[in-house]
């Protein structure tokens, strides 16, 4: 018995890779972040630049309104007080700034701003045009309202917190504005109180089980799943901090809202993880009368080694996908192989040097070509004068400037990278050079690379240094296979998929409902 047999206990077809729907293409972008207009760190024309960099949409959310905010220990509310007063006082700039870098097709810009409430949870407004006016309630149902008549989506967040703390009030969710949950950011991962990536960052005591996404769908809620960063260091994003990915025709605010009213989205940690999720040719997000005969279909493609693809109806795997464990004795030239460079130890805090460091990395290859590239940019350290940039790009090589340090970082991670999808062969070079912050370069063939990761230092302990990682052959970060699963119709089923990439990022669907 093979060990996906074991882990099912039922059979699955393994099938050549299938294409999503053919009008459909995945654009990702980050639908809620803060900057110094509200409370956080950053300028907002900063936020604009990193977010056109690397991102296809973004929406600037700034803190706005708390309708039942008390008073804390040192007076703290003064800075959500005062946070408020400066969104009200510049609310024309962030409108004016939406505009200037707007540019449908290439860049999309959606205006909104965030409400927060104690009893009732906080939620995200988001417009589907640019001339968003600050509309301010203290009152969740004329919130709601306002946004019917407006065509606005509210999206609640952090959810896992407890109900009557700031967590998600689902009691008093309305679907037709809310037909979204964002269920992971920098806060961490609400699908479920056990799951990986803790609440952990704040000072709410970690995850209320009756707050997550498998509670709700399990009371009957139909609501579909993104993630954002909810970032406050001005990065929209941010690497480990969540997006959200649309499935839409063309990239345009208009087509952007239809995916997130329809729930055709789902949500990712960090790595552009590209998910396509289908039940009888039903995209995710839809619901389905009942039928006894329900064909599954999932097609999977990662940024590293995919650990598992898991399928689950009703909160419970009914079948796991292990693409890591293939066996790959003639590795897969043919098709692409993943390249992740990765840069950024050094000097821990412990040892008394704290600095930044600045990257000027060119990266070239001999016999192969670049046929796709992610960046992994994450937030810290909050600089408004560096840019994590994206200089040149050929199909033999690129040019990355970017810095790094051991402070204000998610997870005490201190490095970035990037990532590189290449088609090449065993004879394929690869050089890295570095005029910063040492002037040093390494070259290694795939033939090596496919074997060992190589470390590549700027100087003496404690210098920085960065690595080159294994090889990830396509055997290895793409799956594709369908799942038969029949039902007697004795009430609605939910399934959704999930996705684990080896190096801990995740991706999850919105659900397909039955019945």
């Amino acid at each position: 018995m093979t060990r996906r047999e074991w882990m099912t206990g039922s059979a699955a077809l393994a099938l050549e890779p299938q294409a999503p729907p053919a009008a459909y293409k995945t654009y990702f972008g980050d639908l809620h972040n803060h900057n110094n207009i509200g409370y956080a760190q950053g300028s907002l024309r900063r936020a604009y630049e990193i977010a056109r960099n690397h991102l296809d949409f973004f929406a600037f959310t700034p803190h706005a309104h708390w309708h039942d905010i008390g008073k804390y220990e040192h007076a703290i509310e003064n800075k959500w007080i005062n946070g408020f007063a400066v969104t009200r006082a510049r609310w024309p700039e962030v409108v004016r700034m939406a505009r200037e870098f707007d540019a449908p097709g290439k860049f999309v810009c959606i205006l909104g701003y965030e409400c927060h409430s104690t009893s009732l949870g906080d939620y995200h407004i988001l417009f589907p045009d640019m001339d968003a006016e600050l509309a301010l309630f203290d009152d969740l149902k004329e919130l709601q309202r306002f946004a019917k008549k407006r065509g606005c989506l509210m999206i609640p967040h952090h959810p896992a917190v407890r109900e009557g703390r700031r967590g998600a009030n689902f009691a008093h969710r309305d679907p037709e504005v809310s037909p979204l949950l964002e269920m992971y950011s920098e806060w961490g991962n609400a699908e479920h109180d056990r799951a990986p990536l803790g609440y952990v960052r704040h000072t709410e005591p970690g995850r209320w089980t009756k707050n997550t996404l498998q509670y709700f769908l399990a009371q009957g809620h139909r609501v579909g799943v993104i993630a954002s960063t909810d970032d406050h260091l001005g990065c929209p994003g941010a690497y480990r901090e969540g997006l959200a990915a649309v499935k839409v025709k063309e990239l345009s605010r208009a087509a952007i809202f239809d995916a997130l009213r329809s729930r055709r989205t789902y949500a990712v940690t960090g790595d552009r993880i590209a998910l396509d999720f289908t039940l009888n040719g039903r995209m995710m997000g839809q619901e389905l009368p009942y039928t006894r005969e329900r064909d599954l279909k999932v097609e999977v493609t990662g940024w590293d080694q995919v650990d598992r693809v898991e399928l689950l109806k009703n909160n419970r795997v009914i079948h796991r996908d292990f693409p890591m464990d293939r066996a790959a004795p003639a590795r897969s030239w043919d098709k692409p192989v993943l390249v992740r460079f990765e840069y950024g130890w050094g000097p821990w805090p412990a040892l008394g040097i704290v600095r930044v460091c600045d990257w000027d990395i060119r990266i070239a290859l001999e016999g192969g070509v670049i046929e796709d590239l992610q960046t992994c940019f994450q937030s810290g350290p909050l600089d408004e004068s560096r840019r994590d940039r994206l200089i040149e790009r050929t199909e033999r090589g690129l040019r990355l400037r970017s810095f790094t340090a051991l402070r204000e970082r998610i997870d005490d991670i201190s490095t970035k990278a990037v990532v590189l999808k290449v088609r090449g062969g065993p004879d394929t070079r690869l050089t890295i050079s570095l005029d910063a912050p040492a002037r040093v370069s390494m070259t290694q063939t795939f033939r090596e690379l496919a074997e060992s990761s190589e470390m590549l230092y700027t100087g003496d302990f404690p210098k920085e240094s960065a690595l080159v990682h294994r090889l990830v052959f396509h055997e290895n970060y793409h799956t594709s296979y369908a799942v038969k699963d029949t039902d007697k119709g004795e009430g609605v089923n939910w399934y959704y998929a999930r996705v684990v990439q080896a190096n801990g990022q995740l991706a999850w669907s919105s659900p397909i409902w039955v019945g």
